[in-house]
């Protein structure tokens, strides 16, 4: 089950898609926040929102394959539903303007599955106990775990593509690097740009500083420094 796809080739694939989808959409300033519901339905994808009623809480998106039905609560009642093929769903809690961010990285989630789908076919969960070959519980684990991770860097690469990142640093900090003591530690002035450009991007401060690691946008000082500008008496 080789289904192994770098991250240097999912960022690619990822800047390569939403330029694409900017040059044909003709959208004017999409370089500073991309139009995520925009881009799936530029690749056909139709979105929509139901109360989800699976016994994995943790699912709040999924993408039909039009044979794969979804447990969803309709007016009280927990049924088995058949979405068409190429539907993304989303949790319902999703619309609260508090999960603006989430909401929007799950489509980018979704949407990434159907790129990865095509780029590198492999089977999924609902196809595994049919294949002809049989898989161990530990090989299907696996793969499971490298696809979610896949999606979820190609999502990050779909709605932070390095041009809308660098633009973003460019409005909020001049274009310089964010600078951090020792490895996790950020002044409250350099916490802020980040929330900014998360903000204007619509991704989570957690995510922007994820982003900036994977750029190499984060310029590392001695904790020491940092300490001596702002402990007094500790040096």
């Amino acid at each position: 089950m080789n289904s192994y796809i770098s991250n240097r080739e999912l960022d690619e694939l990822g800047n390569a898609l939403v330029r694409r989808y900017l040059e044909r959409s003709g959208v004017q300033g999409a370089e500073r926040c991309i139009d995520i519901v925009g881009l799936a339905n530029f690749l056909g994808l139709n979105i929509t929102y139901e109360i989800f009623a699976e016994r994995d809480m943790d699912k709040i998106g999924f993408l039909a394959d039009g044979q794969t039905p979804l447990m969803i609560n309709r007016n009280g009642k927990i049924i088995p539903f058949l979405f068409p093929l190429g539907t993304i769903v989303l949790d319902s809690f999703l619309l609260k303007d508090r999960e603006s961010g989430r909401c929007r990285f799950t489509i980018a989630h979704e949407i990434a599955h159907f790129v990865i789908n095509r780029h590198r076919p492999a089977p999924q969960f609902h196809r595994v106990y049919d294949s002809e070959k049989d898989y161990s519980l530990k090989e299907m684990s696996e793969h499971f775990s490298v696809v979610e991770n896949q999606a979820d860097r190609l999502a990050a690469a779909i709605l932070m593509p390095q041009f809308t990142v660098d633009r973003a640093l460019m409005d909020f900090h001049k274009g310089r690097r964010i600078v951090v003591y020792g490895q996790n530690v950020i002044a409250d002035r350099e916490q802020k740009v980040i929330s900014r450009m998360a903000a204007q991007i619509g991704v989570s401060y957690t995510a922007m500083l994820i982003r900036l690691r994977q750029f190499g946008l984060l310029d590392y000082h001695p904790i020491e420094e940092y300490l001596d500008k702002t402990v007094p008496g500790s040096c």
